[in-house]
């Protein structure tokens, strides 16, 4: 991250910039553009986090489901949630539905961890840019 000094500096300008108030003098238009891109990719991260974190409580609670239904018998009758609606099912068709589930959300969790990591090297970027610039300044 930035220093506090820089994040200060960043933070009135990225608001003169929304609020539509003259940006500070000498501010090129590539470094309005690189602020604007350094906010823009710090709340795709927090958003892309808020997924994996949701996708890894799903997982989790398929787990515990999973768990509960480990030791009955597979022609046994059990109840799943479709949506709002409960259908009747066996636990073998239940444990099928449940691990297909589970890998589906692994496989999210991947992907959004991957597209995690680029948004943060890309972020990682920026920064560095907007600190030369703002070094270079004084």
């Amino acid at each position: 991250m930035l220093p506090k000094v820089y994040l200060k500096a960043l933070f009135v300008v990225v608001n003169q910039i929304k609020g539509g108030f003259p940006v500070a003098k000498g501010l090129s238009p590539q470094l309005e553009e690189k602020i604007k891109r350094y906010q823009s990719l710090q709340q795709q991260i927090g958003s892309v986090q808020q997924q994996i974190q949701a996708l890894k409580i799903e997982q989790m609670d398929i787990d515990k489901a999973l768990k509960e239904i480990e030791e009955r018998p597979d022609d046994e009758i059990c109840y799943r949630s479709i949506g709002r609606l409960l259908v009747k099912s066996t636990i073998k068709e239940t444990k099928t539905k449940l691990k297909d589930q589970k890998e589906l959300a692994k496989t999210r969790i991947e992907l959004s961890e991957k597209s995690l990591n680029k948004l943060k090297k890309q972020f990682d970027e920026i920064e560095k840019e907007l600190k030369a610039a703002f070094e270079g300044g004084k």
